[in-house]
């Protein structure tokens, strides 16, 4: 029996890694984010507004370090918890680590895996996306995670992805000590035109599929969309199927209005 070939949607919006082109800008985040981690300093935050590519560049370093030899990871995804000992719970229990009924006893358990991991010359890093729905008593959690250190290492590097709104809560005067403790952050930017057309060419080569969409569609697809690559994706799916569904092999730019207000939530 002959396996199925899995089609690549070449605009999908879903957080795939294998899809994630890197920009000089995303490569730049990338290599301070790496830095940080292996360096073991600790802490750092990978923030942008929606529709950046935060948890796919959050999802891409995840894959890389899972893949190495000497690191051992986790990612909360989506962190949703009722209390600090329940944010706790999580990060051992992704680290495979035992369950116990008291915070204390969590935090020594934790602590001596680390210490552990660390004598096997281990790196130990926890992922943490959608930062920015932790309430401030958990963010305090983050901030003690890294007092499991020696005298000169982290024994946890912790990269937090999260929306603008974390900056603004981080502002906050009760936050400075965990503020202060965030090592060369990156912020991401929208896309510029020529990297719009190179991100389009890129999924349309991924696909194995010709690129649909000339130069002056490209940039009716950045006029309305701003250059954010969540709605290029969007903008462009619906183009493309339009243009499919009536035949055609190429994406006039007339078409790109009618998508755009197809593909988004209009004000």
């Amino acid at each position: 029996m002959v396996a199925e070939l899995q089609v690549i949607p070449p605009f999908s919006i879903n957080p795939d890694p294998s899809l994630l082109y890197l920009t000089p800008a995303l490569k730049a985040a990338l290599h301070k984010t790496k830095f940080v981690i292996d360096k073991r300093q600790g802490l750092t935050a990978i923030l942008g507004d929606v529709g950046l590519g935060k948890s796919t560049v959050l999802r891409y370093l995840f894959n890389e370090y899972r893949g190495r030899e000497n690191a051992v990871v986790a990612m909360i995804h989506t962190p949703n918890f009722k209390s600090e000992f329940a944010f706790m719970k999580a990060i051992c229990g992704d680290f495979g680590l035992p369950i116990r009924r008291s915070m204390q006893q969590q935090e020594n358990e934790l602590n001596e895996f680390l210490i552990e991991q660390y004598s096997r010359d281990k790196l130990v890093a926890l992922f943490i996306d959608e930062t920015q729905k932790l309430p401030g008593n958990q963010l305090e959690l983050i901030r003690t995670l890294l007092n499991f250190e020696t005298g000169r290492v982290k024994l946890i590097q912790v990269v937090m992805a999260a929306q603008l709104e974390l900056r603004e809560k981080l502002a906050d005067k009760s936050k400075k000590a965990i503020r202060s403790r965030i090592f060369a952050p990156s912020l991401l930017a929208p896309l510029t035109l020529l990297e719009t057309r190179e991100m389009v060419a890129f999924r349309c080569e991924q696909a194995q599929i010709p690129n649909p969409f000339p130069h002056e569609t490209i940039e009716a697809v950045y006029t309305v969309t701003g250059g954010v690559p969540r709605e290029v994706l969007k903008v462009c799916s619906i183009a493309w199927d339009m243009a499919q569904s009536m035949g055609e092999t190429r994406v006039p730019p007339e078409a790109i209005d009618a998508s755009f207000n197809e593909a988004v939530l209009n004000d």
